[in-house]
């Protein structure tokens, strides 16, 4: 079993690995707010928990880790072994006064596994998308009275990612801290490609903007027991501000012709300090009612974009979920007693403003996970329906309708057991 465990792991990794570098260099669909900043930030758990949305940071469970989280790392059980893959679908509607016009991707962009070594500590580590830039814009202008007309399409690509190394410790009965180390790093590509066509491209300007640098984040949750029946999680995470540097690299192409290429260093860009809060009341180990709360300090980064401003960004969330009680020895045929259901509402007030007009996020998120018959092997899926753009329907800014599916397998295992023979 460890060994197919072990197989699984470095064929998951490597299909991750190749998709996250396949994403970087192709094109992707025009999802217009990803030009700003460093893009769409995904904020989203994923996993087994991405249908309560921004809801997470107070779940603590003994089956499976909380990414949002990791001092719940201390609460799964003891030699577990969790190996996650995910993968996520968008398809959004945008509209403005005048048009609609319609985008979709899919793409494999999550790995991560987790450990419980011993009564006090658990430990895990995954890559995953930390943001995404996929946008194209067209633009056409004439001369010659209108006899003659030059195409130019305006691109980005890329994104930001973070590999992390998490840890939880329990100390005591009631508490537990948490630290995780991430590597973020990433490039944003944006392109400006001149010709006579789309087809036909005369002279093509491109800048790639590198980001690099570690961080660091802390966790903790304080858990125990309210009379007989309920059980309570307070969970906070915080996050220092960080600079990652960065590095510019241009070339201007003509044809085959490369008629520019240089290196120079640009402003390093401020990642923010993150704070944030949950809590946690569970019935009877298996219904939970859930509140969380995130702010981050946006208004301090910058941006080069005329009449956009990085803000304060506030995000809010109240889910429930569902989990009959469950013990990894036990094979439940009953199926109802192998799911996990969960439901969020999540409102979220981006760290961009346009116009003076901050862009919001409202969405209704719903999850399914269902075990097999011995827990080895779960299925999940988060579908998030929502809204993005201005406050308002007196705003100017383009809305965005989307649909996102976030689906994910788990592999469970017991490791670290020494073997007895007789």
């Amino acid at each position: 079993m460890m060994m197919r465990s072990i197989l699984a792991v470095i064929c998951i990794a490597g299909i991750c690995c190749m998709q996250v570098s396949a994403l970087h260099a192709q094109v992707r669909p025009n999802f217009p707010y990803s030009s700003l900043g460093i893009g769409e930030i995904n904020y989203n758990t994923e996993g087994m928990l991405s249908g309560l949305g921004n809801a997470t940071s107070a779940v603590r469970s003994d089956q499976y880790p909380n990414n949002a989280n990791v001092a719940s790392f201390s609460g799964m059980q003891r030699q577990l072994a969790v190996l996650e893959a995910g993968a996520t679908g968008i398809s959004a509607t945008f509209k403005d006064n005048n048009t609609t016009a319609n985008a979709s991707y899919f793409s494999i962009d999550r790995f991560d596994m987790a450990f419980k070594f011993n009564n006090w500590w658990g430990s895990g580590f995954g890559l995953k998308p930390l943001s995404t830039v996929r946008y194209q814009i067209l633009q056409t202008q004439t001369y010659n009275g209108g006899t003659q007309s030059i195409s130019t399409t305006i691109q980005g690509t890329g994104g930001l990612n973070e590999v992390y190394w998490g840890n939880g410790f329990k100390i005591g009965n009631h508490f537990s801290a948490g630290v995780k180390l991430s590597y973020i790093f990433g490039n944003i590509t944006r392109s400006e490609i001149a010709g006579y066509d789309v087809n036909t491209p005369l002279l093509t300007s491109s800048e790639q903007d590198y980001y690099q640098n570690f961080h660091v984040s802390y966790a903790a949750q304080i858990f125990g027991k309210l009379g007989s029946n309920w059980d309570y999680v307070l969970a906070g995470t915080y996050a220092p501000h960080q600079y990652l540097h960065a590095q510019s690299q241009v070339t201007v192409v003509s044809g085959i012709d490369t008629l520019s290429f240089s290196n120079a260093p640009i402003s390093d860009f401020r990642l923010p300090d993150q704070y944030r809060g949950g809590l946690a009341f569970t019935y009877q180990h298996s219904l939970s009612f859930i509140l969380d709360y995130a702010y981050e300090k946006w208004g301090d980064a910058s941006t080069n974009v005329n009449a956009v401003q990085t803000v304060n960004s506030t995000r809010y969330g109240a889910g429930i979920k569902y989990e009959p009680e469950q013990n990894y020895s036990i094979y439940s045929r009953d199926w109802l007693h192998r799911i996990v259901a969960m439901g969020a509402f999540n409102y979220t007030k981006s760290y961009l403003q346009i116009n003076n007009q901050q862009l919001r996020d409202i969405n209704v998120s719903l999850g399914l996970g269902i075990y097999n018959a011995p827990h080895t092997l779960n299925l999940n899926l988060g579908l998030e329906i929502g809204q993005q753009g201005g406050p308002g329907t007196s705003s100017t800014l383009i809305t965005e309708n989307y649909v996102r599916l976030h689906m994910g397998i788990i592999l469970r295992d017991i490791w670290f057991v020494k073997r007895k023979f007789y």
